[in-house]
């Protein structure tokens, strides 16, 4: 009997439909070959289990660009998430990612949809945190048809996008329905929910799912009005007392986004923190101690820095570059109330 003969670079310019001058310059890491024949050219060494570590193959750096809201003015979600980016640029080092992160210049749709085309002139990829408008959605399917797009936090699902990573928010939404609802009781009475933006398609699933989980099952809950603090934390203080003087039996607050302290502010001076049910997202300092003193009630909490790194991860996969992890791209989410904090933060 003869030995299995090995594969040879003939057999994976072959199967890739390539030269073999393509393929010695991947396998080689030469560079000069396009990211569609690279792709190729690995995904068939792979196949043919060709003798040779790929895992540390690539041709040249492979640019991400990153284009989310800043954290110097906005949830410390973003600060967690370009934590999170921080990291998966040193993880996945081997495999000569550069993640370079735009922050938006603004929240308007004419900007954000700039900022969005100008990231993508020099990125072989895009992962994008952006609110649903026509102009936004139209500009990152533009970047779609060039390159894979990945959205995190919120979706963009008619863009063309190769994936979403992020926390399933009709859900979150439901689950803050259910304890809005429990926390309230059978008196029921007024809430108000305080958006960031409900054209961030995550925002809207969270409000839709809230409210239909009430008028399903808490019917006496009346979710009097949907407000919005355009991501600015500093509004909700505001936003919170001209609920209070619109409706000065108000049970329960949902506050979708940004903001928690300014709440707890307007709560603490109305001598209403102990009588009105508040419930946010994202365990952070501010949400933590609110927590302690018995200000938040419930805080439904995701992990942006798992998030940022999977996101990265799913890029490095459409490229064939790197193993994959396995893990979901949903994120799990956790309810923390006062009595299971972690013991440190």
């Amino acid at each position: 009997m003869t030995a299995r003969r090995k594969p040879t670079m003939e057999d994976v310019a072959q199967a890739a439909g390539v030269s073999y001058a393509t393929v010695e310059r991947v396998l080689n890491g030469r560079g000069g070959v396009s990211r569609a024949k690279e792709a190729s050219v690995l995904e068939a060494a792979r196949a043919l289990k060709i003798d040779r570590a790929l895992h540390e193959v690539s041709v040249r750096w492979l640019r991400i660009a990153i284009v989310t809201q800043d954290p110097a003015t906005a949830s410390p979600y973003y600060a967690a998430l370009q934590q999170g980016f921080e990291l998966a640029q040193k993880s996945f080092e081997t495999y000569r990612v550069l993640c370079s992160v735009t922050f938006f210049e603004d929240l308007e749709a004419h900007s954000l949809a700039r900022v969005i085309e100008r990231a993508a002139q020099k990125a072989d990829a895009m992962i994008v945190v952006a609110y649903e408008h026509p102009l936004v959605v139209d500009a990152v399917s533009r970047v779609a048809k060039k390159m894979p797009v990945v959205t995190v936090a919120s979706d963009l699902p008619d863009s063309g996008r190769l994936a979403y990573v992020g926390l399933d928010n009709r859900c979150a939404g439901r689950m803050a329905g259910e304890l809005m609802g429990r926390f309230v009781g059978r008196e029921g009475g007024p809430i108000i929910v305080i958006a960031g933006l409900r054209t961030y398609l995550g925002h809207e699933e969270r409000d839709g799912a809230f409210r239909s989980v009430l008028r399903r099952r808490f019917p006496a809950c009346e979710v009097v009005a949907t407000v919005e603090s355009r991501e600015d934390a500093r509004s909700t203080e505001r936003l919170t007392r001209d609920a209070f003087a619109k409706y000065p039996g108000l049970r329960g607050i949902y506050n979708i986004s940004v903001g928690d302290e300014g709440v707890a502010r307007a709560l603490k001076a109305l001598k209403r923190e102990h009588e009105t049910v508040l419930i946010g997202h994202e365990l952070t300092p501010v949400s933590r101690a609110l927590l302690i003193e018995g200000v938040m009630d419930a805080v439904l909490d995701q992990s942006p820095f798992v998030e940022a790194v999977r996101a990265v991860e799913v890029i490095l996969g459409h490229y064939n570059r790197g193993t994959p992890s396995g893990l979901p791209l949903q994120t799990p989410i956790s309810i923390y109330m006062q009595e299971n904090l972690p013991a440190q933060f």
